[in-house]
């Protein structure tokens, strides 16, 4: 979804990368087997670094969530999680033929972003309802959300059906233009300075998000496990980047680039996992195909595998391949064609995950677990605890995102995570 983090949002393209990233590291702890204790403390912290002579971009991600189970039926759980970021952007982007210096000197930048989340479980015998609700800030962004979800099981607990909405009411601060405002003329914010106060040249801008998901999870044999998820996602409002200029005409005019109001998405994804006996390993394969009404179609095919090498060590290795094409409206010059001057159609944008690209990522999760029992907890403590190591490499192709006729030098990315859970 929409990126969230402050002055970073020159850079939303690459947190969505290090956030897509981010989606499987859950795997080696949320893989655990779980136990029915009073609470559990997970305590994660990630790192994302995307090396760049002009313009890198590190990202540190704690978080901790505390989950209380005062009777076998409730769960209560809050947490709070950070980004932490630092970098610098060429956040201007022109076409080849402009007359002009259409990349300026890279700006740093640096932001915190807090979201705090609480929530609750219940839980009856083939059935649970859950619901959560999170608030997070920045200097240029506000983000409050609520999401429930609710499941059940039959067929001798083989056969899981899960349905979940999300409700996301977000603000984004931009340059204090009026909707009736020509977008040629419209600036973009070149700081976070005065955003959500009483500052004339600063406006806030409404978003709008919908997500609805539907989750089918079948066993068919002690040994082969499927899931199909189905997704779909509404936006409305400001889905720019308010940080972001666009060069739209050879003298080198330049305006806050302008993306489409709203945004319709849908995604099926499919994933199977075998354990093979022999091997004493599992296997899974997955594949997802997306869809949205900026004409994007993207695909994603992911491989892994996984095996106890030691009754406390499990590891996990993993790669994963995505292709998408690019967005209706997506130039990598919109100083030419029609009309002769002024920008290229209706709309434009210096985003690059909007652009035709593909990645690749490789990498691997080493999982380490004790379990402890009642009069011999581990460390005094626990009843189990975990610990996981894992790195991720990912590497972009991008067919045709230039800067002024540059290809950038940020288009590959490593992940570090650190997590740890105890169980008391």
């Amino acid at each position: 979804m929409r990126s969230r983090i402050g002055s970073l949002v020159a850079r939303r393209p690459s947190r969505a990368r290090w956030r897509g990233a981010l989606g499987g590291l859950s795997l080696a702890l949320g893989a655990a087997s779980a136990h029915a204790q009073v609470a559990t403390l997970d305590v994660n912290s990630a790192l994302f670094i995307e090396p760049s002579k002009r313009s890198g971009l590190t990202v540190l991600n704690p978080s901790a969530t505390l989950a209380v189970r005062p009777n076998d039926w409730l769960t209560v759980q809050g947490g709070y999680e950070a980004d932490i970021v630092s970098g610098a952007s060429e956040s201007l982007k022109g076409g080849r033929l402009s007359n002009v210096d259409i990349v300026t000197s890279a700006t740093h930048f640096s932001d915190t972003r807090h979201a705090l989340t609480g929530g609750f479980t219940v839980t009856r015998a083939s059935t649970h309802l859950s619901g959560s609700f999170t608030r997070g800030t920045e200097h240029d962004y506000r983000s409050n959300a609520f999401a429930v979800s609710a499941g059940t099981d039959f067929l001798q607990k083989n056969t899981q059906i899960e349905l979940s909405y999300g409700r996301g009411f977000d603000q984004v601060c931009t340059t204090a233009y009026a909707a009736t405002d020509a977008p040629s003329g419209r600036l973009a914010l070149d700081n976070s300075q005065g955003c959500f106060t009483n500052d004339k040249k600063r406006a806030s801008r409404d978003i709008s998000l919908n997500n609805f998901q539907v989750g089918w999870t079948q066993t068919w044999t002690p040994v082969f496990a499927t899931q199909m998820v189905l997704s779909a996602a509404l936006q409305h409002g400001f889905l720019g980047n308010p940080y972001r200029s666009v060069v739209i005409a050879p003298a080198g005019d330049q305006a806050l680039e302008n993306h489409p109001e709203n945004r319709a998405r849908g995604a099926l994804g499919l994933r199977g996992k075998y354990y093979v006996r022999n091997l004493q390993t599992a296997f899974s394969a997955g594949a997802r195909l997306y869809r949205d009404t900026w004409d994007i179609f993207g695909q994603t095919y992911e491989v892994d595998a996984e095996r106890y090498l030691l009754p406390w060590l499990r590891v996990l290795v993993r790669g994963r391949y995505y292709t998408q094409t690019k967005a209706l409206f997506w130039s990598d010059d919109y100083t030419g064609g029609e009309p002769e001057t002024g920008p290229r159609g209706q709309y434009w944008s210096g985003d690059r995950e909007l652009s035709p690209l593909s990645s690749y990522l490789i990498g691997g999760r080493a999982l380490v677990t004790r379990e402890g029992r009642p009069g011999a907890r581990v460390a005094g403590l626990f009843l189990s605890l975990s610990g996981s190591l894992g790195f991720d490499l990912l590497k972009t192709n991008l067919r045709d995102f230039t800067l002024g006729g540059r290809a950038p030098d940020d288009t590959v990315a490593m992940l570090w995570s650190l997590g740890f859970r105890g169980e008391f």
